[in-house]
């Protein structure tokens, strides 16, 4: 897998932790069970930091674009040749290439940046 593919999937998750984080009836519920909410969140911060930092200015701007618009999941798997960020079946060029986590390819669809799962 491109690394620069592997580094925008693990930010992906990230921005999704702390957006569910954000979320009030979560933080009420892990605070009620004992969890540090906010050291978590200040935890995912400093890991999406120096994910950040390991990112291409190029493709970092891309997918904070499409993070803006979406606002989450600006990657999305792709599974039977389906974008699980829009449910577009995508072309079949696209499913036939043998080297597709190799590069950074995005939805003709949505515009979400895409990965197989292998």
């Amino acid at each position: 897998m491109n690394l620069q593919l592997h580094f925008l999937i693990q930010l992906s998750d990230l921005d999704t932790q702390l957006e569910e984080l954000k979320n009030e009836r979560i933080k009420e519920k892990e605070e009620a069970i004992g969890f540090r909410v906010q050291a978590k969140e200040n935890e995912i911060k400093k890991l999406r930091e120096s994910i950040r930092k390991k990112i291409e200015p190029t493709l970092l701007i891309k997918y904070e674009r499409i993070q803006k618009k979406y606002k989450l999941r600006a990657v999305a798997q792709v599974n039977d040749g389906v974008c699980y960020g829009c449910f577009a079946t995508l072309p079949t060029s696209y499913i036939s290439e043998s080297d597709k986590n190799n590069k950074i390819i995005t939805c003709p669809n949505c515009g979400r940046i895409l990965y197989w799962i292998e």
